[in-house]
């Protein structure tokens, strides 16, 4: 394949299609690519003018041979070139730290239209979006940036886990798959790969992919993500939070923030999880998920269930797709018997979140309210767009069991719990 591709690379050249020369020689993986290859797709992106990408190819160049006049010299020209870039980028970077989203988002909004945009710069702007919860347009942007440059790896962890929390299990495996052909010495591939196995019902396998991730690079806080997330499938939820807790400590961000609070929550540390959840709704007082997170929190105490209800519906005015809030509110609604406002609330909502969770629980919930009929097309609708969801198919054959006018009484308490879940156990990951 490697022998190929320069050949093609090489015809490419000698016919001045410098830009299908250098789609052709980032097909070589990164650890068998030769000082000519680096140099050749140095050229190549000077030749298109992508000043940045060209200094990291010549980069590679010089810890090969220190002093070649051309890389130097090219090197030192972006440098001066793009002083006010750099220092712009670590500016958002310093925002992004401080989970001002919006202004980092702004800032790199700007700066893209200053300077020729980076794929680099294109992916953070996803994280921003991915980080306020605002999955469609980061997928957008972080599908940009990698049209852009095939090898990127800068932002993957975050393009990860937002094809993971859009159940987009084809994207994490295709994902995983080319971060590993560019460079499998590199943890980001086995991260997406860790969290691929996890969403196929592997999760031992997951946990120990995830941990080859984390032997490659002990400080990436993806790879304790990815871990954590194994053991979330595993249902060790103890074993979670320290993962999730490990990953928060590298790099805290308001995906960790939520994704501690949910294993907390599961493992029943409650009193943890409300101090996490307060200390994100204070560093991001507007951001709709610290408030969804918070008011998830409450709503497992019958005592604060009023503040919760403000709190989650405070979050849905600040975001309508926030999956989170609508779960807990739903659940909060249910155990107060409050069923018709529960099914309002989730009908107002689906044609927003259209997402196989989203029509579980529209179907549990009208199963509650004993409208049969309706809760097999919506558990049927569920079942379409993710066939292996285990509790709609479970919801499902459940109802037909109690459609069939012979249904036996046997059958029904076997099947007798209720497929709603309350505020004391709702599933707040199921929109992380």
């Amino acid at each position: 394949m490697e022998v190929a591709a320069r050949d093609m690379a090489d015809m490419r050249w000698s016919l001045g299609e410098v830009d299908l020369c250098l789609a052709q020689l980032r097909q070589i993986p990164r650890a068998h690519r030769t000082t000519r290859d680096w140099a050749r797709m140095a050229r190549c992106a000077s030749a298109l003018d992508q000043k940045e990408e060209a200094a990291g190819f010549y980069s590679e160049v010089l810890k090969a041979q220190p002093n070649a006049a051309e890389a130097l010299a090219a090197t030192k020209d972006v440098s001066e070139k793009t002083h006010d870039g750099v220092a712009a980028v670590a500016r958002c970077l310093a925002l992004m730290r401080q989970f001002d989203y919006v202004g980092a988002g702004s800032e790199l909004r700007r700066l893209g239209h200053r300077h020729r945009a980076s794929a680099r710069i294109v992916a953070l702007q996803a994280t921003c979006r991915f980080n306020l919860g605002e999955d469609r347009q980061a997928r957008v942007l972080f599908e940009k940036a990698v049209a852009m440059d095939d090898a990127l790896f800068d932002e993957m962890g975050a393009y990860t886990a937002l094809l993971a929390r859009m159940g987009d299990r084809l994207g994490v495996y295709s994902l995983g798959r080319r971060l590993l052909r560019a460079d499998a010495a590199r943890a980001e591939g086995w991260v997406a790969m860790a969290r691929y196995l996890e969403m196929t019902g592997r999760a031992q396998d997951s946990l120990a992919v995830a941990w080859k991730a984390q032997a490659l690079a002990p400080r990436l806080a993806d790879a304790f993500l990815a871990e954590g997330s194994a053991q979330m499938a595993a249902a060790s939820y103890a074993d979670a939070a320290t993962a999730f807790l490990r990953a928060h400590a590298l790099a805290p961000s308001a995906y960790s923030y939520a994704v501690v609070v949910d294993a907390l929550v599961r493992g029943e540390r409650l009193k943890d999880a409300f101090v996490y959840a307060r200390e994100a709704a204070e560093l991001m007082p507007r951001h709709p998920a610290a408030l969804a997170m918070v008011g998830s929190v409450l709503a497992h105490s019958a005592e604060s269930a009023d503040k919760a209800e403000r709190l989650l519906v405070a979050a849905l005015d600040l975001d309508q797709r926030n999956e989170a809030a609508v779960a807990a509110l739903a659940a909060l609604f249910v155990a107060a018997g409050r069923l018709p406002d529960a099914v309002a609330l989730l009908e107002r909502h689906l044609a927003e979140i259209p997402t196989d969770d989203m029509y579980t629980r529209y179907a549990d919930v009208l199963t509650l309210a004993n409208d049969l009929p309706g809760a097999a097309v919506s558990y049927a609708e569920a079942l379409s767009i993710n066939p292996e969801n285990a509790r709609a198919r479970a919801g499902h054959d459940r109802v037909d069991r109690l459609m069939l006018p012979n249904a036996s009484h046997e059958s029904d308490d076997e099947e007798g719990e209720h497929p709603v879940e309350s505020p004391m156990n709702s599933d707040f990951s199921d929109a992380l």
